[in-house]
């Protein structure tokens, strides 16, 4: 039967077989291969490109860094797992709640429940891998958009979604360089209009602002165009980070006067 298959996986003696007789082949980390870390050795930068091609628009990304990114963070602790190295908590390690019932546990039940398990790993992994990616071409896209006035003035950062993974590279440009400071990031609203986020002081202190909207704007929708003078306004939220409008324009007002009132 297995002569029959296409791939064999974790048996048959392949190539993607890590319980043969001498077996030994590790990253150059140290961590030993097992079946996952094989077949993603094989077919990972394969797949990296499929997505990039797939799911976004640019593709100048360097493959080479995002295989490396992906088996560091989730397929080297499958395979430590595997090996019975460390158990350390992946984003994979719920499959063992797919095992079959003690008192049920025969083939029929066991191929259903690998089925289960296969389609909901396969989710999660494109899910994972595409998160992965967002985050490098993220990177690359809020540092070119720094640096381009088209997109960025008097601490006001444009970037293209709020999906976008910014936090992280946003913060690290504030703190590699005192001048040309960002405040705010400003972007289109998913079901129309725009909005502005204020951004932290630091990673530890995500919860906290730069700069805050006005304490008089807090929670206010029908009374903020009155409130703030700005009557494209929509909407602030009660904690005074986030706030949204009807274009760019007011969105970008309402920024300023931020600033404003904190200076």
């Amino acid at each position: 039967m297995l002569n029959k298959c296409d791939i064999c996986v974790d048996i048959g003696g392949g190539k993607f077989d890590h319980h043969q007789a001498g077996f030994n082949e590790t990253r150059s980390n140290g961590i030993k291969y097992a079946s996952a870390g094989l077949v993603w050795k094989c077919f990972g930068k394969k797949l990296i490109k499929q997505f990039l091609a797939k799911y976004f628009t640019e593709t100048e990304c360097n493959v080479d860094s995002i295989f490396k990114l992906f088996d560091n963070l989730f397929i080297s602790l499958v395979d430590c797992e595997d090996n019975g190295i460390s158990t350390k908590n992946h984003c994979f390690s719920f499959i063992s709640s797919f095992l079959p019932l003690w008192f049920n546990s025969n083939v029929e039940s066991f191929n259903s429940q690998f089925n289960k398990a296969l389609l909901t790993t396969i989710a999660i992994l494109e899910e994972e891998l595409k998160t992965i990616i967002g985050k490098v071409i993220a990177k690359n896209t809020i540092s070119s958009n720094w640096n381009n006035s088209n997109y960025f003035k008097s601490g006001i950062l444009e970037i293209p979604s709020q999906t976008i993974d910014w936090l992280e590279t946003v913060i690290n440009i504030n703190a590699s360089i005192e001048n040309r400071q960002i405040n705010f990031v400003i972007f289109p609203y998913p079901n129309g209009g725009w909005a502005a986020q204020c951004v932290p002081p630091s990673l530890e202190e995500k919860f906290s602002q730069r700069i805050p909207f006005p304490k008089q704007w807090a929670g206010q929708t029908e009374k903020l165009p009155e409130i703030s003078g700005i009557t494209e306004a929509t909407f602030c939220h009660n904690g005074c980070f986030f706030v949204r409008a009807n274009n760019k324009d007011a969105i970008i007002k309402m920024c300023i006067i931020a600033t404003n009132l904190a200076h």
